[in-house]
């Protein structure tokens, strides 16, 4: 209802860059709300047109939350998101599998995924897609149960993700033979942090 009622203030022209709603607690009741908010508007005039980045971390999301907003992410194709923040929200592999066939569409330039769930299955599926998309330079999946099968796959996709810059990593169980791919893939791609 308040997130229904913020939206309806700021108003389907507003021209506002970067909605800001973590810890909210809104839920995929939540995402439904700001789904249909934003589909409102038609492709030659969408709703908030000038928005591009959007932080709902830590609002319990989880897959379903996180699969409607990705659906509505795909639909404003002439209005990219260059910064989605999705931190602490539940995704598990489902989600991110979702998120990542409906973002391969958008210059996506960071992605925080941080404090997830999306173990390996779901590293895998980002690695998967990375190649895909070119406009990425920061992707964080610190904290996400990631383990040594995962990280390796994740590391040879990045050998050939020329844009990325910034890869965060932090409280996964990378184990050595995940060393070994970073250690590999750090010496073919010095711009990676």
């Amino acid at each position: 209802e308040a997130l229904y009622q913020l939206l309806d203030g700021l108003g389907a022209q507003c021209p506002v860059k970067e909605l800001s709603l973590p810890s909210n607690s809104i839920g995929p009741s939540g995402a439904s709300i700001l789904v249909n908010f934003l589909e409102k508007g038609k492709a030659s005039d969408p709703v908030m047109q000038f928005l591009e980045r959007l932080d709902l971390s830590n609002n319990e999301l989880g897959n379903d939350g996180t699969t409607k907003l990705t659906k509505a992410i795909r639909k404003r194709v002439k209005n990219n998101f260059v910064d989605l923040r999705l931190s602490s929200n539940g995704i598990g592999h489902g989600g991110i599998e979702t998120m990542m066939n409906k973002l391969l569409q958008h210059s996506i330039v960071s992605l925080s995924l941080d404090k997830n769930s999306i173990g390996d299955q779901g590293c895998q599926l980002i690695a998967a897609s990375l190649p895909s998309m070119h406009s990425i330079s920061r992707l964080n999946i610190s904290f996400n149960q990631i383990g040594s099968l995962g990280i390796s796959t994740l590391f040879k996709a990045l050998v050939n993700c020329e844009s990325m810059t910034y890869l965060g990593l932090s409280g996964n169980i990378m184990k050595i033979s995940g060393a070994i791919a970073m250690g590999f893939t750090l010496a073919q791609h010095p711009r990676l942090e």
